[in-house]
């Protein structure tokens, strides 16, 4: 009698765990499948942000350039070479190569100040380091909002 009830104790405890475990394991993966298109998405626009800078600065009398895209915006910001300046032309051939390159661009911000370029630099940083692009609205916003030619 006695072995009997262990072993219905025990058949009943493994359908039990491995109940639990089959629900616990469908969950998990459902949301691990819901990061990870959050995260491929964020990854993609890191991915176009990389081109458009990699194309940017191979421009005749650019020496840096750094590219964040938010929404349909990508905002550019470049390191001048010695003895350069941003012209209108310079700008006209930036915005040119971007919106070329980059089907989903409908506005181009172009900055050249160093604040510019280090603000977007610490913010693709802390993306690349797996941050949402939520924790940034406010500052991308808040360069958003500056004066650009």
């Amino acid at each position: 009698m006695k072995k009997n009830i262990l072993l219905l104790l025990i058949i009943s405890s493994i359908l039990t765990i491995s109940c639990v475990d089959e629900n616990t394991n469908k969950s998990e993966t459902e949301n691990k499948d819901s990061l990870l298109s959050v995260e491929a998405s964020d990854k993609d626009i890191l991915e176009r942000s990389e081109k458009i800078s990699d194309l940017v600065v191979e421009l005749f009398g650019i020496d840096g350039a750094t590219t964040l895209i938010f929404n349909d915006t990508a905002i550019v910001s470049v390191i001048i070479s010695y003895d350069q300046n941003l012209t209108d032309e310079t700008r006209e051939t930036i915005e040119k190569v971007v919106k070329e390159n980059d089907d989903l661009i409908k506005d181009v911000k172009i900055a050249e100040d160093e604040k510019t370029f280090n603000e977007i630099e610490d913010i693709l940083s802390e993306l690349l380091k797996g941050k949402s692009y939520d924790d940034f609205v406010l500052d991308i916003n808040k360069i958003l909002d500056r004066n650009f030619k």
